[in-house]
């Protein structure tokens, strides 16, 4: 026993402490967390422990690890908080990739509830990372509040000097050594929201001296963050404190997201099930104690791989759930089965025999039309087991005017039309005759097409690992229905069916070479500069998060981007072209970079072919 709880299991220990597992009078599952025995005679030892139980305390919140009980006066000082069945976010991230746009949605509006909480108490955690974050079953939790401090205090936690906290994930202000306030944890939510959006962290570099310079000198690489969060990201990536956006902001401009019962990928609900299994079964002897092994076999599952490719299910054991309640502290346990699933022998498929047409057919194409009328009234059972078969009864957004998303239970189909192929593989699989390729071991697939080397085409994603089923029903109704492809009549008011290579003369880049489209929405010119002309339907900034609107003549109004001015080699223009409907908008950016030429050099080229794009667009 430990005051009033029962030890279930010893989950792990490291330099300063141990942690174990327990239940309560009540039955609640609690991981309470010990300092070793014989730093207690250290008193700056026993001083820090106390000092994390008071700010722990304080924190409590529907995003936060509650702080249950504790006792810091005694011979062995400890601290009891409620335990979060989940699994770490750079984990889930490691083992399934980059999240989908939904559950990033959910992670930033969660983890902006937490700051807010946290904030509002006069904390600030200075120690925001994938490692500190859960994802449980409702929702993303923030643990670890070792290092938190509160606003103003001036407590000194290290030696003069010292950087705190995890240099992938600092702001300028701790990286500089600098007093920190509540926006340095907006900019490590920035730097974690693209990390969990793109796999790697924004500034990330091979040594923590080069990464602290980056965060400092260097703008975030967000190119491959998806477009519904970029502008967000890079709101709280701003290297001015006083110009990022508050929690409260932030929750203001993702406003009020649907209801899901499973927020993440399946495998993340699979594997936080299976840790409430094995937790009942810890309690199935009252009298027993138990050594978590340190290595949990779990039994590979044989699923159907499409030419030779591996699928791979997330297989986190249930003591790394437990023990990300000492992250940061301790050095925690973390269980991984790592059997490969059975990959049967590969099929011989036929040779490709179809292609896609250009783009300039696939341009103005409402995907939300084209998927659900393509796909018919219902789906065979074996592909719908986890939504409706009854495809009237899902659920279809549009991403954009090229883009639709539709869902039912926990199933899902996003698909988009003329996109870029960047990270898919091509390999030996075909369907009705057109090459498909894939994007890792997910359930990601793309029709492709592409000339001059540059690859785009239409990418299907059911955002599953396990079983591709339903994305292999999609793609063999997609693909045999491609002659029946038609433009909606409606798209000639929008920038669906704009080519963007066709916005400027092209005989202003003589020396840049002829116009590459790198898909049916963006095109690009490259030499010693590259010019880049992008069409988007991104979601509306609150006025909060809204840029700068400059006028830069002949009364064409657009969003400065900071880059105008300063030392930046490059400059960014955003025209907004409409607003769609309550929540989106179309934009024509114009990009300029060029790493001998400054900004605002780089901005009088920008300007003039902004204007002329402008002119070339339809009347709305």
């Amino acid at each position: 026993m430990i005051g009033r709880y029962g030890v279930r299991g010893v989950l792990g220990a490291g330099g300063l402490g141990g942690v174990v597992l327990a239940t309560g009078p009540d039955g609640r599952f609690v991981a309470v967390k010990q300092i070793h025995s014989h730093l207690l005679d250290d008193p700056e030892f026993r001083a820090r422990f106390e000092r994390e139980v008071a700010i722990s305390a304080r924190v409590s919140g529907a995003f936060t690890a509650a702080v249950v009980d504790f006792e810091t006066a005694g011979e062995t000082p400890w601290l009891a908080s409620v335990f979060i069945a989940g699994v770490e976010l750079d984990k889930a991230v490691r083992e399934l990739g980059p999240l989908p746009v939904p559950a990033l949605r959910t992670l930033a509006s969660g983890m902006a509830s937490a700051l807010h909480s946290i904030h509002s108490t006069g904390l600030v955690h200075r120690d925001l990372k994938p490692a500190n974050v859960i994802l449980a079953a409702d929702g993303p939790r923030v643990i670890d509040f070792g290092i938190a401090q509160a606003v103003g205090t001036g407590a000194q936690l290290t030696e003069v000097g010292a950087v705190v906290g995890s240099p992938a994930y600092m702001s300028p202000e701790q990286a500089n050594g600098e007093p920190v306030t509540s926006a340095s944890d907006v900019f490590s939510l920035g730097s974690l929201l693209c990390m969990a959006a793109t796999g790697t962290a924004p500034f990330a570099a091979s040594s923590a001296p080069y990464t602290l310079f980056n965060i400092v000198h260097s703008e975030p690489r967000l190119d491959d963050v998806p477009a519904p969060l970029r502008d967000l990201i890079a709101g709280c990536l701003r290297k001015d404190p006083r110009a990022r956006p508050t929690p409260a902001q932030i929750l203001d401009y993702l406003g009020v997201l649907p209801v899901q019962s499973q927020p993440w990928p399946a495998p993340v609900h699979a594997e936080i099930a299976e840790q409430t299994a094995k937790l009942a079964a810890l309690t199935s002897d009252p009298e027993a104690t138990q050594i978590i092994p340190a290595y949990t076999p779990v039994a590979p599952v044989p699923v159907a791989v499409p030419a030779g490719k591996r699928r791979t299910a997330l297989r986190l054991g249930i003591a790394a759930a437990i023990a990300v309640v000492i992250a940061g502290v301790l050095t925690a346990v973390v269980l991984r089965g790592n059997e490969s699933a059975t990959t049967p022998e590969p099929t011989p498929e036929a040779m490709p025999t179809a292609t896609l047409p250009g783009l300039d057919p696939l341009r103005g194409v409402d995907a939300c039309t084209w998927v659900p009328q393509t796909l018919g009234e219902t789906l065979p059972a074996e592909v719908a087991a986890k939504g409706s078969p009854d495809i009237a009864s899902w659920r279809w957004q549009a991403t954009s005017s090229w883009g639709c998303d539709g869902s039912s239970g926990g199933a899902r189909i996003v698909v988009e039309i003329g996109a870029a192929l960047d990270g898919f593989a091509s390999g030996d699989m075909v369907v009705n005759g057109y090459p498909i390729a894939r994007r890792g071991d997910d359930c990601a697939f793309a029709i492709e097409g592409g000339e001059r080397g540059v690859r785009w085409g239409i990418i299907v994603d059911t955002f599953a690992r396990t079983e591709c089923g339903l994305a292999d029903h999609v793609l063999g109704r997609l693909t045999a229905s491609l002659g029946d492809l038609r433009a909606n009549p409606a798209a000639q008011q929008s920038l669906s069916s704009i080519d963007p290579c066709a916005l400027v003369d092209n005989s202003s880049f003589a020396a840049l070479g002829p116009a590459v489209a790198k898909s049916a929405h963006t095109c690009e010119w490259t030499g010693d500069s590259t010019v880049r002309i992008t069409l988007s339907q991104p979601r509306r900034l609150a006025a909060s998060l809204a840029e700068k609107v400059i006028d830069i003549g002949d009364g064409v109004l657009v969003e400065d981007l900071g880059t105008a001015t300063g030392p930046l080699h490059e400059c960014r223009r955003v025209y907004q072209f409409r607003k769609v409907g309550e929540t989106f908008r179309e934009d024509v950016e114009v990009l300029v970079s060029d790493p001998r030429q400054r900004g605002e050099q780089l901005c009088a080229i920008a300007d003039p072919l902004v204007k002329q794009a402008v002119g070339r667009l339809p009347a709305r």
